[in-house]
Formats: C-alpha cells, structure tokens, sequence
C-alpha cells in the first residue's frame, strides 16, 4: 500500500510539472517578438536642415555717367578681373583736347601769379626806401591777388577736365569675374545704360529662408554644414553671418546668410546648396528616444510602447507622449509617464495593445 502510494504520487507530480512546463512553454510562444531600444537622458544636437540658394556677395550692373561712343572693350565674358582693372572705353579726343586746353591755362595762370608776386616785391622794396608812393604798392599787391584767384579757377578747371576724361574710362570697382557683356566697340551708350555685369567670386554669399517658427533657435555665428551637388561627398562647416529680421510677408521666412570664402572658384552663383544649421539649446541633456519606437495615432497624438514587468512575465503598457527635437535618428520626448532607463518597443510596436505578453529579441 505505501509503494503504491508513493508511485500515485510520483506520478501526479511528475504530471504537473509536464503540464507547468508546457504552458510556459506555450506562454512564450504566444508573447510578441520585439525588440528594443531605452529612453537615455543626454544632449541632443538637433540641427535643421534648409535649402539656400548661391549668389554673388557684390553683384555691379556698370554703367557709363556720360553719354558716348565705345572705343575700347577690354574684357568678354567670364574674364577674371582685379580691382582697379580698365574695363571699357568711350571716345575721349574731345575732353583730353579740352583737359590739355586747360593745363594751358594753368600754366598762363601760374605764369602770372610769378610775375605779379615779382612787381608786388618790387613795389615793396621801394615803398620802404620812400621811393614808391602807398598807391603803388596797393596796386601791385591787388594785382598779386587777382593772380592767385585766377590760377586757383585754372586748377579748379583742369581738375573737372581730368575728372571728365576719367569717367569716360569705366574701371573694376572689385575684383571678381565679368558675368555678362551687354555693349559693343561702336556702340552709342548713355548714362545708366547697363554695360558689363561683375561679381565677386573671391567671397560667395549662401541665402536660405528660415522659417519662423525657428527663428529665435537659430543665432548669428551659429555652426552650419553645407553640402553641394557640385562638391558630392564634400562637407563644409562654417557659421551663419547674418539672420535678417525682415521677414518674406508671403512665405513669413526670414532670410539666412551665410558668406563663404570661395579661393579656387570651385563654387560659382546659381548653385544650390543643402545647409544643415545647428539650433541653439543642444547642449543641455534631455529625454530621447529612437524616432522608430514613436507609433502617431490617427488623432495626431503620439505614444510610446513601453515594457513591463519581469523575467518571462513581459508586458507593453501605452505611454502617450509629447515631442519636441529631433537630431540623428533620435527625438526629443517633452513630457509623459517615460524615465530614462525605460524599455520601449523600437520594432513590432504596430501591433501593440495593452497587457500583450512579448518577448525580447534584441535590445538597442
């Protein structure tokens, strides 16, 4: 009787165990594979990205400040000029005739103020010795005067002389590249005709619009990265020059600028450019998490799949959350019931409901 008690028990224990082990066994094929990432607490450098637009820093439309005819055209398009560079040429015979007319005049001019300093000298001398009478002397030093006017009023006419000879020369006012040639030798221009387009190369200037609601996020000097179709796995990082408080009133964007030295003209006006900018406010820690683990409902709202539980016994519970951020695959969760350290559901978090036993395949 006791052996055949014992062997029932045996039996019935050996029973459940079998029977224990299966429904674990059939728990855990039953749980949702997922895998997982945590809610980590650091710094996150969000950037924004735009796309901007090259230009010349100095674009000059040239234009003549006199009527005439064109000489002389010393440039085509696409030469490289330096500052101070002739450029273009009117007909000028008539003023260098008239300049050397009046360099004459100087020198008639000068030539009398010699001889009446000469006779006012004389006239003094004399005075002293009681050899001239005051009248004399009077006269010769009015005389010594009206010289000195006139060879005042030459100077004054030979420098308006030069100065019309030289507008009919139109010098680079800086150093850049001729863009566009609109006159030609022979051709009757007059003031405020457009005759040559230059700009400047040496320093090129990058316009993006900033929208506004990144406004106060973006401040002068702060670091950017530039990517060009024209430079394909090229980066340059530099800063922002200047933000322009003059907001587009259609768009309500407000220009960005950034000035880039340009020395081996690899880069050219017209060129579009990708500007990564970085927004202020990177450096303190926040809470974030994978942007994959963040599931948007059809109400706009968004949540986060979190686990809980222990062991075997795993469980998601629905997190709703509010974002802000975003950087480098990582968003910024601004409020809700996550802690850094928190486990989230990254993949498989489409098919999430309350209490769904899951099972941990991989964790981020």
């Amino acid at each position: 009787m006791g052996f055949r008690t014992c062997y029932r028990s045996g039996l019935l224990g050996t029973l459940l165990v079998a029977l224990f082990s299966g429904s674990l066994a059939y728990a855990q094929e039953g749980a949702a594979p997922v895998t997982t990432v945590t809610v980590q607490l650091a710094p996150l450098t969000s950037q924004l990205k735009l796309t901007g637009s090259v230009e010349a820093r100095r674009h000059s439309v040239l234009s003549a400040e006199l009527a005439g005819l064109v000489s002389e055209l010393l440039v085509d398009d696409g030469d490289h000029v330096s500052a101070g560079d002739p450029l273009l040429k009117l007909r000028d015979q008539p003023t260098r005739l008239e300049a050397n007319f009046q360099r004459a005049g100087q020198a008639r001019a000068n030539a009398g103020v010699k001889l009446a300093r000469l006779k006012e000298n004389r006239q003094r001398e004399l005075l002293k010795s009681q050899a001239a009478a005051q009248d004399s002397y009077d006269i010769a030093e009015a005389e010594l005067r009206r010289a000195t006017a006139d060879r005042t009023a030459a100077q004054a006419s030979v420098a308006l002389a030069d100065d019309e000879l030289q507008r009919h020369l139109i010098k680079a006012p800086f150093a850049g590249v001729i863009s566009r040639k609109q006159t030609e030798v022979g051709s009757w221009v007059r003031p405020g005709d457009p005759l040559l387009v230059l700009d400047e190369m040496a320093v090129l200037r990058i316009t993006a619009p900033l929208p506004q609601r990144y406004f106060s996020q973006v401040e002068e000097g702060a670091s950017v990265v530039l990517e060009f179709p024209a430079l394909p796995g090229e980066k340059i990082s530099t800063a922002v020059t200047r933000k322009v408080t003059a907001a587009n009133p259609n768009s309500r964007t407000f220009p960005l600028l950034i000035d880039l030295r340009n020395p081996d003209n690899r880069l050219a006006p017209g060129m579009s450019v990708d500007i990564h900018v970085s927004l202020a406010g990177g450096d303190q820690p926040v809470l974030q998490v994978a942007v994959d683990a963040l599931v948007r409902q059809a109400d706009g709202t968004t949540l986060l799949w979190k686990i809980v539980g222990e062991g075997d016994q795993l469980q998601v519970a629905p997190a709703p959350v509010t974002t802000g951020r975003s950087a480098n695959g990582l968003i910024e969760i601004t409020g809700g019931p996550v802690v850094a350290g928190d486990r989230i559901v990254e993949q498989g978090n489409e098919r999430m409901r309350p209490g769904l036993p899951v099972r941990i395949l991989a964790e981020h």
